[in-house]
């Protein structure tokens, strides 16, 4: 085989210069975590993935491309942005992994048009201190928690001690074991505008809620806001709303929302609805 079959070309743009490098696909790991903050590493094609990607602070990865992972390990997500600040994902497909790309006590992190399908575990998420991160024009959907049984794969959720500032914007959930989205225990309030979610709560035989929009938990007093959202033909979880507070007694700002054609009512507590068609 030549040279050029066996070697992808990888460019980098540092401080506006743009450096091209070829990179053997297994070194990708190693160039994206040993990358310097302001660096961009473009990547493209198809890459197989035995471990997780580490992104460190200030590091952009942008696509298109897509990575298969083939970890088992389920501590592991895909690309995990842990710490740290900035870090940029642009244009890529995620599957395989645990949680496919996971935010987790960052500051500013934008995960932007990207995809995340068949992972084990939620396709895209920001937990535990979680600031100002940026989930836009992204997708999600197949993913499936067969160790449970179905019950913790969400689409996307910003939960589990998310803090604040996390916006989410211009996604589409669909076909998740559990919920397509989820924003239970928080600490702070979230926007989300142009959600849309369906045929959520069943996937490849394992099942979960099934809640097309899941607003919190019990114990939640936070007054999220939902925007020119949509849930909609989801009726194959064990408790399948378009739009659940799920015990969150905050009041929740639900402006132009829309849901339908779902096995279950909304439940929606102390919500403060304006312009919303609801199923009641």
């Amino acid at each position: 085989m030549s040279c050029s079959k066996a070697i992808k070309f990888l460019a980098i743009a540092v401080g506006g210069l743009l450096l091209t490098q070829p990179i053997v696909k297994a070194d990708i790991v190693s160039t994206i975590e040993n990358a310097a903050s302001g660096t961009t590493v473009s990547v493209s094609g198809t890459y197989t993935v035995s471990k997780e990607i580490k992104v460190p602070s200030g590091v952009t990865v942008k696509g298109p491309a897509t990575f298969n992972f083939t970890t088992t390990d389920t501590t592991e997500a895909g690309f995990y942005c842990d710490g740290g600040s900035n870090q940029q994902l642009i244009s890529l497909t995620v599957t395989g992994a645990n949680h496919g790309i996971e935010a987790s006590g960052t500051t500013g992190v934008k995960i932007t048009s990207c995809t995340a399908y068949g992972n084990w575990n939620s396709g895209i998420e920001a937990i535990d201190g979680a600031k100002n991160t940026t989930i836009s024009g992204c997708t999600s959907y197949d993913n499936v928690d067969k160790e449970s049984g179905g019950g913790n794969a969400d689409g996307i959720c910003v939960k589990a001690g998310a803090s604040s500032g996390n916006v989410v914007s211009n996604c589409t959930v669909h076909n998740n074991s559990d919920d397509g989205f989820d924003c239970e225990k928080c600490t702070s309030t979230i926007s989300v505008t142009s959600l849309t979610s369906y045929s959520e709560g069943s996937y490849d035989g394992y099942q979960g809620n099934g809640n097309g929009i899941k607003m919190g938990i019990g114990g939640d007093n936070l007054a999220h806001s939902f925007t020119s959202c949509t849930a909609y033909d989801n009726t194959a979880g064990n408790s399948p709303h378009g739009f659940s507070t799920n015990g969150n007694t905050g009041k929740i700002k639900l402006t132009k929302c829309h849901s339908y054609g779902n096995k279950d009512n909304d439940v929606l507590g102390n919500c403060v609805l304006s312009s919303c068609t609801m199923q009641t």
